[in-house]
């Protein structure tokens, strides 16, 4: 009898013991799911339909779209301040489908401080550049670059070839000169369009993480940056890119490598379309 109840309560701690460690293993896998996805979504607003440069923003122009954690920054609107926008006008154009970001809008620039815009754990790093003749003085506060170094493969040997390499992938732009992201741009791109203004710049500031700070220092002091634009909401970034040397120039089979390859494709995210005047719409 004993023998029995003894078989009987090792019998059930098995199962308990095994039952925990099926919850623990569950729980472990949703983690890594949320993880690998991107974390919990969040709703943003977007644009239903097209916003034209300089249009006022209306209800019927705004509905939700649901980003993973990750993929969402301070620029992005939350779902829940869509009448904070509704009468603002656009400093740049929207295109439908897009999220619509505070950087899309026009704001007193006065009140948008430099630091203001730094993410917790981020860093704001500016060096001094000239992008006028590579995006037509058009870099804007919120838009997100590539940064490629270009230097001697040995440093200090004046015969050493040079070469191109990925150095940093989706940063972000806080600042272009004085720029935060308040200038009247819908003015502002009429007064270029006539002639009469001609953007240059000096100086971009970054938003990057302290290795990244670093990163682009010691770069900056070896050769020269080289800044890649990028759609906003591309925020991929692709693993083991080549650097790139006179070879890829001068040989022909690179070339034609290179010409051939094209963007990696990627999972289509899922996307709720929503307006924000639907009942129960937040």
């Amino acid at each position: 009898m004993l023998l029995r109840s003894v078989k009987k309560a090792a019998l059930v701690s098995a199962a308990v013991a095994g039952l925990i460690g099926l919850g623990m293993v569950y729980a472990y896998m949703k983690q890594f799911e949320a993880e690998a996805s991107g974390g919990p979504p969040i709703a943003v607003l977007m644009a239903t339909q097209d916003i034209p440069l300089g249009a006022t923003v209306t209800e019927d122009m705004l509905g939700i779209r649901n980003l993973p954690t990750s993929y969402v920054d301070t620029r992005h609107i939350p779902a829940e301040d869509a009448q904070r926008v509704v009468g603002v006008r656009a400093s740049m154009g929207v295109r439908a489908g897009e999220a619509i970001l505070w950087t899309d809008l026009s704001t007193n620039a006065s009140e948008r401080s430099l630091s203001g815009l730094i993410r917790t754990g981020m860093r704001g790093v500016t060096f001094r550049a000239d992008v006028t003749n590579a995006f037509g003085g058009l870099l804007r506060p919120g838009d997100r670059v590539d940064v490629n170094l270009t230097a001697r493969r040995v440093q200090g040997d004046r015969n050493s070839p040079e070469v191109t390499l990925p150095l940093l992938q989706n940063v972000l732009v806080l600042a272009v000169g004085a720029d935060t992201g308040g200038v009247d741009l819908a003015e502002l791109q009429r007064d270029i369009e006539g002639g009469s203004v001609r953007r240059s710049y000096s100086e971009v500031t970054f938003s990057v993480t302290m290795e990244q700070a670093a990163l682009l220092t010691q770069a900056n002091n070896m050769g020269r940056l080289t800044l890649f634009l990028r759609n906003s909401d591309d925020v991929a970034v692709t693993d083991r890119l080549p650097e790139t040397s006179n070879d890829d120039i001068l040989i022909p089979e690179r070339r034609e490598r290179v010409q051939r390859r094209e963007p990696r494709p990627e999972a289509p995210m899922p996307v709720r379309l929503e307006n924000v005047n639907r009942p129960g719409a937040r």
